[in-house]
């Protein structure tokens, strides 16, 4: 992202300097309405993907594999979010409509998990939904992410046994310890 600067975007679309500022107030606001941009755009392959997903263990399977997908329907946003991490693409100041834009997008994926979680197991504990959460953003970014050298078939294939082994062995017994829910929305696309 250091490389991204206002002259270079100046010369490489042919608007002013000053066109680009007035639209994204900074190179930092510029930077937090891609991010948005590919975050709505993640989103939105992922909640279609669970929509059309037949069970809660499908669901989960089918959000999982929208990191697989991402990359081919949106190739320059995929970039964004997968090659740079979303604290270093937003250490710019933001504004507060892009900062309550990003607080509503961890809130719709929390609330994503939390549904899937309590579709799967009836519980929405801090282990179950961890858990769940380990299936949709962790996996996907060591498997599927990580694995280039590989055909797309086999990469998807990886990913839906070890997340499917992760959904048969479920969440630890509920205990008291568990039983406190998640402080917040703690999950973020990609983090």
């Amino acid at each position: 992202m250091d490389a991204l600067t206002i002259r270079a975007l100046t010369k490489a679309t042919g608007f002013s300097n000053g066109a680009i500022y007035r639209t994204f107030g900074s190179r930092g606001g510029l930077i937090g309405r891609m991010w948005i941009r590919a975050e709505c755009r993640f989103m939105a392959l992922l909640k279609s993907l669970v929509a059309q997903a037949q069970d809660p263990f499908d669901a989960v399977l089918a959000a999982a594999e929208a990191s697989i997908h991402y990359p081919e329907r949106y190739p320059q946003s995929a970039a964004v979010l997968f090659t740079v991490r979303r604290e270093e693409a937003l250490t710019k100041p933001i504004s507060p409509e892009a900062s309550e834009q990003l607080c509503a997008l961890d809130h719709e994926l929390a609330q994503i998990i939390s549904r899937l979680t309590m579709d799967l197991w009836k519980r929405t504990d801090a282990a179950a939904v961890d858990l769940v959460s380990a299936c949709i953003l962790d996996l996907p970014k060591w498997i599927a992410l990580r694995s280039t050298r590989y055909a797309k078939p086999i990469v998807r294939e990886y990913l839906r046994a070890a997340v499917r082994a992760v959904l048969e062995v479920g969440p630890p017994p509920l205990t008291q310890e568990w039983a406190v829910k998640p402080a917040g929305d703690m999950y973020c696309v990609l983090v």
